[in-house]
């Protein structure tokens, strides 16, 4: 192991020291810059109307505004009127009439009165000698989902709303031979919706009424919720909808690298479906005597799934991936006792009460084993040291009536108290949970860690609540999910590292979906920190976390919610995270200083795409002392893509990212949101923003001709969160109420990403890409409200479709 070295200490003191050589932009200038940008804010810039005719079979349509403006339509088609107008603005249209038609026909206005909207305002006009209603008959709704969060359909300028299964009207008819196009403005959580056949919510009205068949049948929940699969466990599948077609659904026989499908096994599992009133439920069961075959990863996936004979899931399969494990061992502090063979879920020793028992017991089986821990709160005598192939789950209920984890009903507590001599080095850390693994011998074994709570040690000066240490060569893979870190809240001064997670010396880690908080008290607060880890191929993969540093009062330390000490080249992936949320919601933690995610020692390379990255708190005024992104050597090929990067207000000592060197050319740092009053800094080169271009303050150098990487698709605009006092909802985009404004809507900030399929990324990095920080998936979707400047892809953690309102 590469011990901690406290020249990088002495360089932040240079560094920082140096910093103050910088002239930060003259208030006035950036207040004036911000100032012009709203002032142009597209809220407030005059828009085209347009008006869209069909149905029209002869003539000329001839209609008119308020204004006097007249258009002719010969045909089908749209056309807009010469004059702009702003939102709000009063606006009317009127037909004057058809002429030249060689049959009567009508023409009606959906919406003459608009109102006038952003991006694009459109009067949409039918026309026809009949008129027909347009209905739509939904099945697939969960009423108890649909009642909070109903499905609202779209024609022209009428909307209809549901909250369970029915079918409703559109206000106005569409007339023959006129066309209809229905759209969604929003789906019931948890739905996905289509139109059967596919494709026919557009088409023309031909000789009569026209009702569409919308289809919503959805998974709603797959069981056990752990993916952790005992023998004779089953899965169920919960749809949105009550009477499922029986014998419908079949297994796809595909295969995936690293994982065991389990239709391949001689005896493969059956799927039964049971009766009303559970006829929403689908049941996977496995037979004799494969069960769900080897320990390890496994998957199934279900085809041609259908209800009342038309397809769940929108007909795409259903797939649920699983770890088997067929040796366990039980652990439960209220019922459990720590003599020999405890935890087979059998006799007066069914369980065992601590966790180091429990992990003693699957070890000395000598194969593949997890152990399942109930709720409780586990304070461990010795440390819980993982170093063969054992996991361990928390979030079971007591006594075990089931195998199925819920840490969110069932709170696993681990606190590590002990009062031993650890945590005096860098190379001496306390840890609540040691791994330290190579016999993860088969791409399909991963070591897992999932859904506990772990407090560190409170009174070490270096301690974690996970250590992951030299652990490389394994084809499996060390996965840490579901859980929560923390450590101490109350300032006080001293070298140290305290940290949420901290990998050294390992490859091929996964952590994902855990809340990650250093602990103050010490020179440098951390959330996670990596330690000469990760390789090209075994990345360290972090992704849709939360991770937090606290303070840090020593003039030389920091807090970060990321620290990379001796980078790896492409030995990173920081995608989908939200960084820093607790010192947000906290104003009173402030350290001295705080970065996002700070790179110390050589920086080969860095792949950090859809994060939410808050600067944090610091007292110090000076700029650099509050970054989002730090890299003591800049060198090094940077993929820095679609983050918001921000501080609570332009304080002067607000950067977006500072590179102490420059960057390779072929860096792509693009479609990143800057509100910080600096938003780039190379070695002692400001880059602020000229109009929307970042150019050094004289604002005749801009950073395209610097040789340092693409900067292109850079913004600066007000994310606009909307306010929450839970860390759960932290930073989720702000809702606008009546007509958007440059003073509450988000949009103009959410939309300057850039499509990720244009730029090389590590093939490592693409699965964890394709969903957003609470799994919704990701779209390349691009939207109008891209500020000037930049793209028109949805940025940050959270994916927003297009759909800013």
């Amino acid at each position: 192991m590469k011990y901690y070295s406290y020249r990088i200490l002495f360089f932040l003191i240079f560094f920082l020291s140096n910093i103050y050589c910088y002239k930060p932009p003259q208030a006035s200038t950036l207040l004036d810059l911000f100032s012009l940008k709203m002032d142009l804010d597209a809220f407030n810039t005059p828009i085209k109307v347009s008006v869209q005719v069909s149905g029209l079979s002869s003539g000329t349509l001839t209609i008119s505004n308020l204004l006097g403006e007249n258009l002719d339509f010969p045909s089908n088609g749209t056309q807009a009127f010469p004059t702009l107008v702003k939102i709000g603005d009063q606006y009317s249209v009127s037909i004057i009439g058809i002429s030249g038609a060689s049959a009567q026909q009508e023409c009606k206005i959906s919406n003459p009165d608009g109102p006038i909207v952003y991006p694009k305002t459109v009067i949409f006009i039918s026309c026809g000698k009949i008129f027909y209603d347009l209905s739509v008959k939904v099945i697939g709704l969960d009423p108890s989902i649909a009642g909070t969060s109903p499905l609202i359909l779209q024609n022209m300028s009428d909307k209809i709303t549901f909250t369970a299964d029915g079918t409703k009207t559109f206000a106005h008819k569409v007339g023959d031979s006129a066309n209809y196009s229905v759209s969604f403005i929003s789906i019931p959580t948890g739905h996905s919706c289509i139109f059967i056949p596919n494709g026919s919510g557009s088409g023309t009205m031909s000789g009569g009424a026209v009702t569409l068949l919308l289809d919503c049948i959805s998974v709603l929940e797959i069981f056990p919720k752990s993916k952790v699969l005992t023998p004779n466990g089953k899965v169920s599948i919960k749809l949105s909808f009550h009477g499922v077609d029986p014998g419908s659904c079949s297994f796809d026989p595909i295969s995936i690298s690293g994982k065991n499908n389990v239709a391949s096994l001689a005896n493969p599992p059956s799927i039964t479906y049971p009766s009303a009133p559970d006829d929403d439920t689908i049941v996977i069961t496995p037979n004799s005597p494969d069960k769900w075959g080897s320990p390890g990863n496994s998957f199934f996936e279900l085809v041609g799934c259908t209800a009342k004979s038309l397809p769940a899931q929108n007909g795409n399969p259903i797939h649920y991936d699983f770890i088997t494990s067929s040796n366990i061992r039980l652990v439960d502090e209220t019922n459990g006792i720590d003599d020999p063979g405890c935890g087979t879920g059998f006799g007066s020793n069914a369980f065992c009460k601590s966790i180091e028992k429990g992990v003693q017991e699957c070890d000395s089986s000598g194969s593949i084993c997890s152990v399942f821990v109930a709720e409780g709160s586990y304070t461990p005598i010795s440390q819980i040291f993982l170093s063969g192939n054992t996991s361990l789950f928390g979030g079971f209920s007591p006594g075990f009536p089931d195998l199925d984890s819920d840490p969110s009903i069932h709170p696993t507590r681990i606190v590590d108290d002990t009062l031993s001599s650890c945590g005096t080095s860098f190379s001496n850390f306390c840890n609540a949970i040691l791994i330290s693994t190579t016999s993860l011998s088969s791409p399909t074994t991963n070591l897992s860690v999932s859904g506990f709570q772990i407090q560190m040690n409170l009174t070490g000066d270096y301690s974690t609540g996970i250590q992951v240490l030299d652990s490389r060569t394994n084809l499996g893979q060390i996965i840490i999910s579901k859980n929560m870190v923390f450590g101490n809240e109350t300032n006080s001064s001293g070298f140290g590292i305290r940290a949420g997670l901290i990998i050294n010396q390992s490859d091929h880690v996964l952590v994902t979906e855990n809340w990650l908080r250093g602990g103050s008290g010490r020179s440098h607060s951390i959330g996670v920190m990596l330690e000469g880890s990760g390789s090209t191929l075994q990345p360290i993969i972090l992704s849709r976390n939360i991770l937090d540093g606290l303070v840090s009062i020593e003039p030389a330390g920091f807090s970060a919610g990321l620290w990379i000490e001796t980078g790896i080249f492409e030995g990173a992936i920081v995608s989908e995270n939200k960084i820093n949320p607790y010192q947000y919601l906290n104003p009173g933690l402030i350290s001295e200083n705080s970065y996002g995610i700070i790179f110390t020692d050589a920086v080969d390379s860095s792949n950090i795409i859809n994060n939410d990255i808050y600067i944090g708190n610091s007292k110090n005024s000076s700029l650099g002392n509050s970054v989002g992104i730090f890299t003591q050597a800049g060198f090094g090929i940077h993929k820095i893509l679609n983050n918001q990067i921000f501080s609570r207000n332009l304080s002067a000592n607000s950067a977006g990212i500072i590179f102490g060197s420059p960057p390779e050319p072929t860096s792509v740092v693009r479609g990143n949101n800057y509100f910080v009053s600096v938003p780039v800094v190379i070695g002692f080169d400001q880059y602020i923003f000229c109009g929307s271009t970042l150019n050094q303050e004289d604002c005749v150098h801009p950073i395209s001709g610097q040789f340092v990487g693409d900067f292109s698709n850079s913004y600066g605009a007000d994310p606009k969160f909307v306010d929450t006092t839970e860390i759960e909802k932290i930073w989720n985009f702000n809702l606008p109420f009546g007509i958007p404004s440059s003073a509450n809507s988000p949009c103009s900030s959410l939309y300057g990403g850039v499509d990720l399929s244009t730029i090389t990324l590590p093939i490592t990095a693409i699965p964890f890409l394709q969903t957003d920080f609470y799994g919704s998936p990701r779209t390349n979707s691009s939207s109008p409200f891209a500020p000037p400047g930049a793209g028109s892809i949805s940025i940050g953690a959270i994916e927003s479709d297009t759909n800013c309102f």
